[in-house]
């Protein structure tokens, strides 16, 4: 390969490796750590009433290791909540996805053998997913990447 057609390639590469680090276009929302927070875990907790049922939280309070753009090293927090099954998985999708819109995101729907998946992504990088089946309720997620003070 030239030096001519690498530098060709250059930016086309760089693009991939942004990618692939998992790093979004924009940096942290303008709140606080805290508000950020409490504002990801409104989320779930409406997400799981407008399914309803009981459900067990699972939330790991331990934050992972995430990219902020230009590589700087930030934290999110996962979750897991499980719940029963809805008494109606379509009707309980369709009113998490007209909710999820609502609040701007990024919405896609799909189905895994019998189970309906409604999944999110916000403006901020929250990624939230639920999955519906006739047997259970699963909702899962993670915080939008905050740096590390």
């Amino acid at each position: 390969m030239t030096m001519r057609t690498a530098a060709r390639f250059a930016p086309l590469a760089a693009l991939a490796l942004l990618g692939l680090s998992g790093c979004a276009l924009e940096g942290p929302s303008e709140v606080t750590d805290a508000e950020a927070r409490e504002r990801f875990v409104a989320v779930l907790d409406a997400t799981q009433r407008t399914v309803g049922g009981s459900w067990q939280i699972d939330d790991d309070p331990t934050p992972r290791e995430c990219t902020i753009p230009l590589w700087v090293t930030g934290e999110r927090f996962p979750a897991l909540r499980v719940g029963d099954a809805p008494r109606d998985v379509q009707r309980a999708a369709d009113a998490v996805e007209q909710s999820w819109l609502d609040d701007g995101m990024t919405v896609e729907r799909q189905t895994v053998g019998d189970v309906l998946e409604v999944s999110a992504t916000s403006e901020h990088g929250e990624v939230f997913i639920l999955r519906l089946s006739d047997s259970a309720a699963t909702l899962q997620g993670e915080s939008e990447c905050r740096p590390v003070d």
